[in-house]
C-alpha cells in the first residue's frame, strides 16, 4: 500500500480509547483518540479538515443523522462509521454528496485501503445499499468491453476468485493466485452461481483495489449489466 502523501489528522471515536489491529499500521496518519463526544468537540476546535471515524457496537439512523448535523456547520469533516451491526435504514438516508462511510467491523481487511481511499479523496462514495456476506466462487474474464479499460482489450486474462460480499450494486472480491494486470475503471466479466444454482454473468467495473493482511488482491467491483 502506498504511503499519503502528507500526514492526515484523524480522531477515533470509541469507549475503548485503543486502535484496533486493522488500523494501527494504516500509514500517513496522525491519529487523535476521543472517548466521547464532548471530547470530540473539543478536538474539533482545534482541527481543519479532518476525517472522524466513529466506532461503536451497533448503528443506528439516529447516530448517523446527529453526526451530519455537524457537516452543516463544517464542511471540511468527513465521517466513517465502523459498527458490528448497522440499522437497514442507515443505508437509506439521504446524504446529498456528504463525505459518509458506513463499514462493518467484519470487514477489518477491507477497512485499511478503504479507509486510505478516502483519506486520499479519490471520489469514493460512501456506500448506498446493504452488502450481505458470502463465500461463493467466481471466475473473472476480460469483459467484451475491455477495449474502453485503462489495460486496454489486449490484455487477456481468466482467474478465480471468492465473492466476500454481495449487494444489488457490487461486490468485494478476493482475488486468488498471483497477481494479474487489473487497473480501476477496468471492465470484467464476473461469472458466479447464485443460491438457486444458476450460472449468472455480470458486466462490472473496477472500482477500487486493495490488499488483504495476507498480500492477496481484492477488486471492489460495481455491476453494469447481467444476464443469465
Amino acid at each position: 500500500m502506498k504511503k499519503l502523501e502528507s500526514f492526515k489528522d484523524v480522531i477515533y471515536l470509541s469507549l475503548s480509547q485503543s486502535l484496533p489491529s486493522y488500523l494501527t499500521s494504516l500509514p500517513g496518519v496522525r491519529w487523535h483518540l476521543a472517548s466521547s463526544k464532548e471530547k470530540l468537540k473539543l478536538l474539533l476546535k482545534t482541527q481543519k479538515e479532518v476525517c472522524v471515524i466513529v466506532q461503536s457496537d451497533f448503528l443506528n439512523v439516529r447516530q448517523v443523522q446527529a453526526f451530519l448535523s455537524w457537516i452543516q456547520i463544517r464542511q471540511d469533516i468527513s465521517f466513517i462509521f465502523i459498527a458490528r451491526n448497522i440499522e437497514d435504514g442507515v443505508y437509506k438516508l439521504n446524504l446529498k454528496g456528504h463525505p459518509v462511510f458506513f463499514l462493518k467491523e467484519s470487514e477489518s481487511d477491507f477497512i485499511p485501503g478503504i479507509v486510505t481511499r478516502c483519506l486520499r479523496d479519490r471520489g469514493a462514495r460512501g456506500r448506498r445499499q446493504e452488502r450481505c456476506f458470502v463465500q461463493s466462487s467466481v471466475m473473472l474474464k476480460k469483459s467484451t468491453i475491455a477495449y474502453q479499460s485503462p489495460t486496454g482489450g489486449g490484455v487477456q486474462f481468466l482467474r478465480e476468485g471468492r465473492m466476500k460480499d454481495f449487494s444489488p450494486g457490487g461486490a468485494q472480491i478476493l482475488c486468488e493466485g498471483r497477481r494479474s494486470l487489473i487497473a480501476v475503471k477496468d471492465f470484467l466479466n464476473l461469472i458466479y452461481q447464485d443460491r438457486s444454482g444458476k450460472w449468472v454473468s455480470i458486466e462490472t467495473q473496477v472500482r477500487w483495489i486493495a490488499s488483504s493482511a495476507e498480500g492477496q488482491q481484492i477488486i471492489g467491483v460495481q455491476f453494469l449489466a447481467m444476464s443469465a
